[in-house]
């Protein structure tokens, strides 16, 4: 039985543990396509740290150490260099058979560095928010006569964008500014350690593009993990194809670790570089994330050789309203049923271990057994409030709790002890000059 608990707590432990998400995302994106206006705005943020590590000091370390410089700014696509990147995202686009175009785009670029005593580190964050249309293939198109229902199809392929190389975008604070390449932040704020650090593996460390969302893309929709609302919204949904009345909810994420996707890890690269020592370059981040809401029952699909959400209004027939995308209702209230079966299993032992411990436990003497008696001799004569208490028997066992201060035999001296020998008393009734005082 103590193995069966010991089972049950530890698959407990690891579903906790398989379900964690951390909370840091190198490149997230949020797609709200719950309705027209808001599906054409997505929203794309990249995270990623780097760390320049100087252990034994140096230059490097004296240039770097204490300092805390920034860069931030934002831009559209009025600004010089925007228009660039979306161009450049048009023909990945269109490479990937995607039907979605970018046509604009705000950027809010944050760049912090804080410099300690053995390392520095520059938190990069990239807010990238594309206005995007086409992304509509097919409108819904309800069943008519003996024509079933056909979905609406919403494009997937323009999830995973990239941009490689370098976009230097015009700025009025900072001048032309990189956003692309972490190393633009060295050569615009500090332009020495730049130049020490060219043609290095440190340098393409921070060469490697901030604005990746590749692994978003390469994460196929059917493992991505699905949840369905069926009490719906009020939403504006007709350019759908939808009635316009209200519509349930779907949504997919991606990111967590699971059985589908597994094991989600940060990642990391390091290179190096040397100037009067050799320094140690780091970029950290963690796992992608994306979340996708969609205005209707949707579930992935793929239409010529690419891949879909197909959204309908209304739920298929038959289909599990889960969030465990493709596995059937049975299996969900099975795995419910074991982990009920699982706990109640542990309760079980955990409540026969703790009766048979109860046997052991120390209970003390039951008050009805107590009888109450003045304080002993021990304690000079003097009696409490709380007095003291006794066996309540007539056992003649008795005696032996008796009090040993309670015995009308005295104890002995320690050997070789004297006794004091008594000091003549003063007269009380007559005082005494100080010595050598003498009348005046």
């Amino acid at each position: 039985m103590k193995k069966a608990g010991t089972f049950f707590a530890l698959a407990f432990l690891s579903i906790l543990v398989i379900g964690t998400v951390s909370p840091a995302w190198a490149a997230q994106l949020n797609w709200d396509a719950k309705t027209f206006d808001s599906a054409s705005k997505p929203s794309f943020k990249f995270q990623r740290t780097i760390f320049v590590e100087y252990p034994e000091g140096g230059q490097i370390a004296d240039a770097l150490r204490g300092k805390s410089n920034s860069i931030y700014f934002t831009a559209d696509a009025s600004t010089p260099g925007v228009q660039a990147i979306i161009d450049n995202i048009n023909e990945q686009l269109q490479s990937k058979q995607s039907t979605v175009r970018v046509t604009g785009l705000s950027i809010e670029y944050d760049a912090e560095m804080t410099g300690r005593g053995d390392n520095a580190s520059v938190d990069y964050k990239l807010v990238f928010t594309p206005t995007i249309d086409g992304f509509l293939i097919r409108e819904y198109m309800p069943a008519a006569g003996s024509s079933q229902a056909s979905p609406a199809l919403f494009d997937a392929m323009w999830r995973g964008i990239k941009v490689d190389g370098a976009f230097p975008i015009t700025t009025q604070g900072y001048g032309d500014v990189d956003i692309n390449q972490p190393i633009s932040f060295f050569t615009k704020e500090f332009p020495d350690v730049a130049a020490q650090m060219a043609g290095s593996d440190g340098a393409k460390v921070l060469s490697m593009s901030l604005i990746d969302a590749s692994d978003i893309g390469k994460q196929p929709l059917g493992n991505w993990h699905f949840l369905f609302d069926p009490t719906g919204i009020s939403a504006d949904t007709s350019r759908f194809g939808f009635s316009g009345a209200r519509v349930v909810v779907s949504s997919f994420t991606m990111g967590e670790s699971s059985f589908r996707e597994g094991q989600q890890h940060e990642k990391e690269f390091e290179g190096t570089f040397t100037a009067d020592k050799t320094y140690i370059v780091k970029s950290v981040q963690a796992a992608d994330n994306a979340n996708v809401f969609l205005a209707g029952y949707s579930s992935p699909a793929m239409f010529e050789n690419r891949e879909v959400f197909g959204v309908s209004a209304t739920p298929p027939t038959g289909a599990a309203q889960t969030s465990t995308g493709s596995f059937p209702i049975f299996i969900v209230y099975g795995m419910a049923g074991m982990a009920a079966a699982g706990a109640a299993g542990f309760f079980v032992w955990s409540n026969k271990k703790a009766k048979k411990e109860s046997e052991y436990i120390q209970t003390g003497i039951d008050p009805k057994y107590l009888r109450g008696t003045t304080t002993s001799e021990a304690s000079g004569g003097y009696h409490t409030n709380r007095g003291e208490a006794e066996l309540a028997t007539d056992d003649t066992s008795y005696k032996q709790h008796e009090s040993v201060y309670e015995s009308s035999s005295k104890g002995s001296l320690p050997k070789g002890y004297e006794q004091p020998k008594d000091e003549p008393k003063s007269n009380p009734s007559k005082g005494s000059m100080p010595k050598g005082w003498k009348p005046s």
